[in-house]
């Protein structure tokens, strides 16, 4: 049998999630749909242990056996992995990770081309992206058992992003609009692309706008009047593209601001943009398409600085990176060894992506033992706490035999 290569991404939110996969990017991204006539795509999040068994089953097949015994099946296994490992961390006291873990597993084995494919790339994308979230869905995809050399989670804005420049540049060489509404929830995306770089920039501006909420029970005709006048001066500038998304646009309600978006941009209505994204996103992850080659994307989770440390190595300065900018902050980090000079300090440099400027942070280690020149090493932890913020733990290696480790460690926080 002939294995091609295959990969998936996956919308998971608190109680439904929809998987898309791709084996060619140019034959485009497929949504699985259990119900293909009316093409809804949502599968239940729902896990549910069958009564005197060890066995999990899940989605409609949980909702069925939850019903059938009177019992309440499990939902948000995303959130309630990620709040498990907040308070009782990763490695101990698991269940839910590993319940999420039988999920993915589960919803991996739901599209017909997983059958004749071998997955080598999966994303999972959510709205907000958590600091734990990575390491969440890393272990959980290991727990199962799960072989896909690449995993990421990823925001729903950078999920727009490699959805919408996957599409024809028709689409998008203006820049790209999104309209996301929900009952509690309506987002204004601007997506802008600056050509003139190398590699081009890709911004997003998102603007929430508490007027529309809620949706469900609210007057349709004023909302369609509020939704034109946002529409009116959104798309004073230039854009492309113009995607709708969400609950709230299953219904046809919108129809004066549909008629004028038209007259815009072109217009395109649809539930399963983040999943397909995440698909999208997933085949740049392993080359299939090369997106983040050509365009970095800058969003409010992007690092806007580029971190590096002033270390000394074969007798000569050298800078050892620690983050690039445009990274995403929960996805950045590092550790590092250096050795010291007999001054105990550590500079870290900070580039502005923007100006270019260079701002050195000298961190003084007066703390550690008084020793010969180079004669001490330390290791240098890099954790970002915000974007705009990295939290440095410095721990004490000593200098092997002759100079021994004290273990010591000390936080120091920087504003990039």
């Amino acid at each position: 049998m002939n294995i091609k290569q295959l990969v998936v991404g996956i919308d998971i939110l608190e109680n439904y999630t929809l998987v898309s996969t791709c084996q060619d990017p140019s034959q485009g991204v497929v949504t699985f749909s259990a119900d293909k006539e009316n093409e809804d795509f949502r599968i239940p999040v729902a896990a549910y242990k069958l009564p005197g068994s060890e066995k999990w089953v899940f989605g409609e097949e949980a909702v069925a056996h939850a019903d059938k015994f009177g019992e309440k099946y499990k939902t948000d296994l995303l959130g309630n992995a990620i709040k498990e490992a907040e308070t009782s961390g990763i490695d101990r006291n698991r269940p839910s990770i590993e319940i999420l873990g039988k999920f993915i597993s589960f919803l991996l084995h739901l599209p017909e081309e997983t059958f004749t494919s071998r997955v080598n790339a999966l994303v999972i994308t959510k709205r907000y992206v958590e600091p734990l979230a990575q390491a969440v869905v890393t272990e959980a995809v290991k727990a199962a058992g799960i072989g896909i050399p690449s995993v990421r989670v990823i925001s729903y804005n950078e999920s727009f992003f490699f959805y919408a420049l996957s599409q024809p540049i028709g689409l998008w060489r203006s820049g790209v609009q999104l309209y996301d509404y929900s009952d509690k929830l309506f987002e204004s995306i601007n997506m802008s692309i600056d050509h003139s770089t190398t590699p081009a920039l890709v911004k997003t501006e998102k603007t929430v706008r508490e007027d529309m909420i809620p949706f469900f029970g609210g007057d349709r005709r004023k909302l369609d009047e509020r939704f034109l006048q946002i529409a009116t001066e959104d798309l004073k500038r230039s854009v492309s593209g113009t995607y709708l998304t969400g609950e709230a646009f299953n219904e046809r309600w919108e129809q004066k601001t549909l008629r004028f978006i038209c007259t815009r941009s072109r217009a395109f209505k649809g539930q399963n943009l983040y999943t397909k994204g995440a698909c999208y996103a997933a085949a740049d992850d392993v080359k299939l398409i090369r997106i983040s080659q050509r365009y970095l994307f800058l969003d409010e989770d992007s690092i806007m600085t580029n971190v590096s440390v002033r270390a000394l190595s074969g007798g000569r300065e050298v800078l050892l990176p620690v983050s690039d900018a445009g990274e995403k902050w929960y996805r950045a980090g590092k550790s590092l060894e250096v050795l010291l000079s007999h001054d105990r300090e550590v500079i870290v440099v900070l580039t502005d992506i923007k100006d270019h400027n260079e701002r050195n942070v000298v961190m003084r280690l007066d703390w550690l033992p008084e020793r010969p020149d180079r004669a001490s090493r330390v290791r240098l932890d890099f954790k970002f706490l915000t974007p705009e913020k990295i939290r440095i733990t410095v721990q004490d290696l000593g200098f092997g035999e002759i100079f021994r480790s004290t273990g010591e460690k000390r936080e120091e926080d920087i504003l990039l």
